[in-house]
């Protein structure tokens, strides 16, 4: 092979190479549009839990606040959670997505394409670290809202064909709104109530009775501020310690009090029931009739003394008397005295 041939083929070589390595470009370029570095840069991962991921696929990307800044990584099924995303974060964005960060999937454009959407969290929660996991949602989707929507447009009509039965009841004049729309008696009522409200108030106002005093007068609001700070100093004296408080607080006093009144209650009841002496005392009437009867003969008596009747009239009456039976008295507590000192001067005693 002559010179020239070898240095056409190498020329055809270096051709084709340069040509492959430009549509390699190309097609990168087509395929990323412009996020070639972020196929290099530094990714953390960690996991969002969803009851329900609507779709969505291996390779969606995650935005925060708008911006890529990640992809989904895995999409796994399991019984304590549901459905357990993996994604995988540029390492910067990591500081914004907190503890109580959330994840919404949502719909990109016509075509239905799904993505993730985090939030921030809150400025005083601590930034998660590789490997934890945050709470996912997913918005309503069209067949949602649209089942949303039918149930509310057939609760409207529901209220819309009520509220034309009760129009057309109105119209027919049945029922109480009816007759209140189209019978003037209300109206008329209404009318003489407000025309006598009208009287009443200016009477009120002309006259000098006790309703304008009530109205006029702060005589009434003053008494009533005062009770008011009456009743207030007598609660701060009853939470102050001291017997009332003891009285109120204290269950003992009720305790005892409850002891005694179960203890009268059953000894009137053994009064009552039964027949000894206590009993007759109070039921007996005897026993009224003979303390009657008594007093009246001690009374008769002591009328007999005072009128001077008797020995104990005549002692009560006669002063003289009275002397000489204290004289005698006094004689003979002599004589006891001189028979106890002097016994032989009365008493002789001989056996033969």
């Amino acid at each position: 092979m002559s010179d020239a041939q070898k240095q056409l083929r190498w020329s055809k070589l270096k051709a084709g190479l340069v040509m492959t390595i430009a549509i390699l470009a190309f097609v990168t370029g087509v395929f990323f549009a412009g996020n070639i570095q972020s196929i290099f840069s530094q990714k953390e991962e960690f996991q969002i839990r969803f009851h329900d991921v609507k779709g969505l696929r291996k390779g969606a990307p995650i935005w925060i606040l708008g911006i890529e800044e990640g992809s989904v990584k895995n999409i796994a099924l399991t019984p304590a959670y549901g459905v357990i995303v993996t994604v995988a974060v540029n390492r910067k964005a990591m500081k914004f997505i907190k503890e109580d960060s959330y994840a919404t999937i949502l719909t990109m454009g016509l075509l239905g394409d799904k993505y993730v959407e985090l939030s921030t969290g809150s400025p005083e929660a601590n930034p998660i670290g590789p490997g934890e996991m945050i709470q996912g949602m997913t918005e309503a989707g069209l067949a949602g809202v649209m089942e949303t929507s039918g149930k509310a447009i057939d609760k409207i009509t529901q209220v819309i064909e009520r509220m034309d039965s009760l129009i057309t009841k109105i119209e027919q004049g049945q029922g109480t709104v009816a007759k209140l729309i189209n019978d003037p008696t209300l109206y008329n009522n209404l009318t003489r109530t407000s025309q006598t409200l009208s009287h009443m108030l200016d009477d009120v106002s002309r006259s000098r009775g006790t309703l304008k005093s009530l109205i006029e007068d702060p005589s009434l609001y003053n008494r009533m501020s005062a009770a008011a700070a009456s009743m207030e100093e007598f609660s701060k004296t009853l939470k102050a310690p001291g017997t009332l408080k003891k009285l109120i607080e204290d269950p003992s006093l009720y305790d005892k009090t409850l002891t005694v009144v179960s203890r009268l209650e059953e000894f009137s009841k053994r009064i009552t029931e039964s027949d000894g002496t206590l009993h007759k005392l109070i039921s007996d009437p005897a026993l009224y009739e003979n303390l009657d009867k008594s007093s009246m003969e001690l009374s008769a008596i002591l009328a007999g003394i005072e009128k001077g009747e008797g020995l104990a009239g005549t002692l009560l009456k006669d002063r003289h008397l009275a002397e000489e039976l204290k004289g005698t008295v006094e004689e003979l507590k002599g004589l006891l005295k001189d028979i106890k000192e002097h016994p032989k001067k009365y008493f002789k005693f001989s056996v033969f």
